[in-house]
């Protein structure tokens, strides 16, 4: 939907003569807009780049990329790169209107998919209970409260922030990719050869995917299932999301021709085989935790809080992803 409006609104001020630059709030997690800012670049339509780009980045990605001198100027010479390379591109733009029906017409049935899963009427009583979506607006880190209004924490009000950090504190990282397996299974076998071939050649659909696989790869369903359990209807919700999973595997590995996820970044796959085991202890730690601090009287839940948060502190580190 944002490529499409991106176009749309670069079309119409080019018929109106007016110059245009996009203003760009970039989220830390791809659930909510992150990843690479220079492939973020490439992807956009070819018809907004002029040489021109402002964008905003969320607080938390400002240590990971700006903290230190060697990696802000490699951070800036990309984006500069990209801006330069992609402006130059455009004297002889591609053409992949065709392919973005395809995507359009999938995005419908994956948009379908994640609010069937989101809007269930058990959803959010099992989503609340298992995550630490409730201890999150504690952590001393954000200028904004969890939700919206004053009626409580629920799936209407609450912020894409603390959303996205508790789906990847419990490793499932869904907002970053469910949805993508049963959209692109409603397509023919015509239309994903189309995107299979659109892979090597148009930078948005590759972005799209590869920000879908990295999420993918950092998920940890065995460790998820942890989580889901823990409420009655947890097994449930959990087979409903690994399904999804399973189904957006083979996708994106039949669009890039991979044996296993991020087989085209092994560098970051062998970051997250490594990771995991430390990051297990964590998950664990902060399950326990939890189930302590339900239970437990009011003397006792000040120094359960702070072991929480401190949970919640370790995987956003090891992560490098709040929300």
């Amino acid at each position: 939907a944002l490529q499409v409006a991106q176009g749309a609104i670069a079309r119409t001020c080019a018929d109106a003569g007016v110059r245009v630059r996009l203003f760009h709030g970039r989220g830390g997690t791809v659930g909510r807009g992150g990843g690479r800012a220079n492939r973020a670049i490439s992807a956009a339509p070819h018809q907004t780049h002029n040489g021109s780009i402002r964008f905003t980045e969320q607080g938390e990605v400002i240590s990971f990329r700006y903290a230190l001198g060697d990696i802000a100027h490699r951070h800036l010479e990309q984006i500069v790169h990209a801006v330069v390379v992609s402006s130059a591109r455009e004297a002889e733009p591609q053409d992949h209107s065709s392919e973005l029906e395809s995507v359009s017409a999938a995005a419908r049935v994956a948009m379908e998919a994640y609010r069937g899963l989101v809007h269930d009427p058990g959803f959010w009583p099992w989503f609340e209970s298992i995550s630490p979506v409730g201890h999150v607006g504690g952590l001393p880190i954000a200028s904004r409260p969890v939700s919206r209004g004053g009626s409580g924490l629920a799936l209407a009000n609450i912020r894409a922030i603390p959303w996205s950090f508790a789906w990847i504190q419990t490793r499932y990282l869904a907002p970053g990719w469910f949805g993508i397996g049963a959209g692109l299974a409603s397509l023919d076998d015509r239309d994903r050869a189309h995107l299979r071939d659109a892979y090597q050649t148009w930078p948005f659909w590759a972005t799209l995917i590869d920000n879908a696989q990295q999420e993918m790869a950092r998920a940890r369903l065995g460790m998820a299932r942890q989580y889901a359990v823990r409420h009655p209807d947890g097994q449930a919700f959990h087979d409903l999301v690994r399904e999804e999973f399973a189904r957006a595997e083979r996708a994106i590995l039949e669009i890039t021709g991979q044996g296993a996820l991020l087989d085209n970044r092994p560098v970051i796959q062998r970051a997250i085989d490594v990771r995991n085991p430390w990051t297990d202890v964590i998950n664990l730690a902060q399950i326990e935790a939890m189930d302590r601090h339900a239970g437990a009287d009011e003397s006792r839940k000040p120094g359960l809080e702070r072991l929480i948060f401190s949970t919640i502190n370790g995987l956003a580190a090891a992560m490098q992803s709040t929300g």
